[in-house]
């Protein structure tokens, strides 16, 4: 069984949460920072979805080219703000590349890249004793080197038009796979990412267990 939901970030304006939990939608991921800035509206939203009984998650857009300690210091700030606790999905690190503000992605900045990404998932974890998400794509972990001792974290995979998603090497499986970057949702203005959750409704709450 899979579940439907969506995740969203600040560019699309004002989201009617009622709306999208009518829509079918069980949870949601917020994004709660770009680098090394909050997103503006990420506790409006982690409100808004909550009140409409949406299961929410936060996700970080991590930047190579920002400052790994203010990144992961951004994010516990947000998770704080935001009153992460039990029944919330997982923290999650948003492992891309990012060409139309940073350029193409360079190789040599992949052990710095690397580091980021553990030392993040080291903070948020002793910080709120849980094992955050990581979002990627098999196509980049690759570019990354696909880096090994990642796969106790969940796998949130990115892949479109696709029967079934291809994995980043290490995973056997995924948590949620994002599907669709082009989806209409009733409560969301313009194009809307969709998600899967790999499971039925007891999964998702015992997956949001803190």
């Amino acid at each position: 069984m899979q579940l439907q939901g969506i995740d969203v970030h600040s560019g699309q304006g004002a989201v009617e949460w009622s709306r999208v939990a009518q829509d079918g939608n069980h949870f949601t991921f917020i994004r709660a920072a770009y680098g090394d800035s909050p997103d503006t509206m990420a506790i409006q939203n982690v409100l808004g979805a909550k009140s409409a009984g949406l299961r929410c998650g936060l996700y970080h857009f991590y930047r190579v080219t920002r400052d790994p300690d203010a990144q992961a210091n951004l994010m516990i700030e947000v998770l704080q703000k935001a009153k992460y606790g039990a029944g919330d999905l997982p923290p999650v690190i948003d492992v891309e590349d990012n060409p139309n503000y940073d350029g193409e992605w360079k190789t040599a900045d992949n052990n710095r890249f690397v580091d980021g990404i553990r030392n993040w998932i080291q903070k948020i974890s002793a910080e709120f004793d849980c094992t955050p998400l990581i979002y990627t794509r098999a196509g980049f972990w690759s570019v990354i080197g696909n880096p090994p001792g990642f796969n106790a974290c969940p796998l949130w995979v990115a892949n479109y038009d696709v029967a079934q998603p291809r994995l980043p090497q290490g995973w056997l499986s995924y948590a949620f796979w994002q599907y669709s970057e082009a989806g209409h949702v009733d409560g969301v203005s313009g194009d809307c990412d969709l998600d899967y959750f790999n499971g039925d409704d007891a999964a998702l709450a015992a997956i949001a267990q803190t």
